[in-house]
C-alpha cells in the first residue's frame, strides 16, 4: 500500500522502562539520520498498560480494571528522539500499521484528525469500523478477527516529531505498532477525516427541515430528544431517564444504518480525573441500556468528556445550585455518520 513517502523505522533494543508505562527504545532508521530513539509513553486515564519489544516494533499491552468502549481508554505517546535521548527530531512523515483490533465493543484506535493525520487506511473488506468524529477519527472493531476479514489498520502522520494515539482494549490485550511495513494491508480503503468546518447541514437542508427528528448544537448533529442526566456522584440509569431513551431506541430502529456517540458529562464537582471516569462509566451504563434492548454493538459508540463541556458557568469554585450542576451532568446522543442522512 503507498499511500505517502513515509519514512521506515525498526525498533532495536529496549534502552530503560521495559515492561512499564514509560519506555525508551533504540531505533533504527535509514532516511531519518538524526532518529536513533522513540520514547513510548502512557500519558492518560483512565486505564494503563506496559511497553515491550515485539520483534522490530513496539507493543503495547492494555492493563485495564474496566472492559469495554469507553472505559478501557488509556492515551498513549509516542516521540521519536535525537541521539541525547531529548531533542525531538526535525518534523518527517510516519506510518504505523497496528494489527488485529478485535470487537465488538473491546478495541479501537483513536487520533486527533488535527494532528497531522494525513490518512487512516484499512482493508477492503474488514472487520473495522471507521468512525469520522471530528475532531477525532476512531478505528473500532466489529467483531473477532478470526470470525471475518483482516482488522488491521493504518495511520499516517505528515511533519510529526510526536505521534498520540487514544488506545482502547480490555485487560491483556495487545496491539503491536509497526513502523516498517512489515504489516500490510491489501486492496487499502484510505479515510481523510471529517471537518467541523465543512459544515454538513444547514438550516435549509431538508432532512431537517422535513423529519423532526435531528438537532444542530455545537456543531453537532443530535437526535432531537432531551438528554439524560444523572445523579451527583452516581451513573446508574434513572427512572426519569428512560422515557428518552426509549424515544433514542425508537430514532434507531427508525433509522437503521444510523449511529451514534453517547456523550457522557459531569459537573465541575470533584477533580479531573475522578470526573472523567465517572463520565466513562456514564456512557457505558448508557451503552449497555441499549445492547440490552438488542442495538447492535456496532451502531454504539461511547466517550466520557467529564467536566471538559460544562453548558452553564459553574465551573470550579463557582457557587451554583444543585439543579444548575445537574444540567451539566448529561448524556447527549451525537450522530456519527450525518452523512447517511444526507443522502437520503
Amino acid at each position: 500500500m503507498i499511500a505517502q513517502n513515509h519514512e521506515k523505522v525498526s525498533v532495536i533494543s529496549v534502552v530503560s522502562g521495559n515492561d512499564t508505562n514509560n519506555a525508551l527504545f533504540k531505533v533504527n532508521s535509514k532516511t531519518i539520520a538524526s532518529l536513533a530513539y522513540i520514547r513510548a509513553q502512557k500519558i492518560k486515564g483512565p486505564q494503563d498498560g506496559v511497553f515491550t519489544q515485539s520483534g522490530d516494533n513496539i507493543r503495547y499491552t492494555a492493563i485495564s480494571k474496566q472492559e469495554g468502549i469507553p472505559a478501557n481508554l488509556s492515551r498513549i505517546r509516542f516521540s521519536f528522539l535525537q541521539p541525547d535521548k531529548i531533542t525531538p527530531i526535525p518534523p518527517s512523515n510516519f506510518r504505523f500499521v497496528i494489527n488485529d483490533i478485535d470487537g465488538p465493543n473491546n478495541e479501537a484506535l483513536a487520533t486527533n484528525c488535527n494532528a497531522n493525520l494525513k490518512f487512516l487506511g484499512t482493508s477492503n473488506p474488514t472487520n473495522l469500523m471507521v468512525i469520522n468524529m471530528p475532531p477525532s477519527i476512531i478505528a473500532a472493531g466489529s467483531r473477532e478477527e478470526n470470525d471475518g476479514p483482516t482488522s488491521r489498520v493504518m495511520f499516517e502522520f505528515d511533519d510529526v516529531a510526536m505521534v498520540e494515539l487514544d488506545n482502547y482494549a480490555n485487560d491483556g490485550y495487545l496491539k503491536d505498532f509497526d513502523m516498517n511495513d512489515d504489516y500490510s494491508i491489501s486492496q487499502p480503503v484510505l479515510v481523510k477525516c471529517a471537518s467541523h468546518s465543512n459544515a454538513i447541514y444547514t438550516e435549509r437542508d431538508t432532512i431537517l427541515n422535513s423529519a423532526n427528528d435531528f438537532k444542530r448544537e455545537r456543531s453537532n448533529l443530535l437526535l432531537n430528544t432531551k438528554p439524560i442526566y444523572f445523579d451527583k456522584d452516581k451513573f446508574e440509569i434513572r427512572k426519569d431517564a428512560e422515557a428518552v431513551l426509549l424515544e433514542v431506541l425508537n430514532l434507531l430502529n427508525k433509522y437503521p444504518d444510523l449511529i451514534i456517540e453517547i456523550g457522557s458529562h459531569t459537573d465541575s464537582r470533584a477533580n479531573d480525573s475522578y470526573n472523567l471516569d465517572l463520565s466513562n462509566n456514564r456512557a457505558q451504563s448508557s451503552i449497555e441500556w441499549f445492547l440490552n434492548r438488542g442495538v447492535s454493538s456496532s451502531r454504539i459508540t461511547g466517550k466520557g468528556y467529564g467536566e471538559t463541556q460544562l453548558i452553564n458557568n459553574c465551573s470550579n469554585d463557582v457557587d451554583c445550585t444543585d439543579k444548575e450542576h445537574e444540567l451539566n451532568r448529561r448524556t447527549e446522543f451525537v450522530i456519527v455518520n450525518p452523512e447517511l442522512l444526507k443522502d437520503k
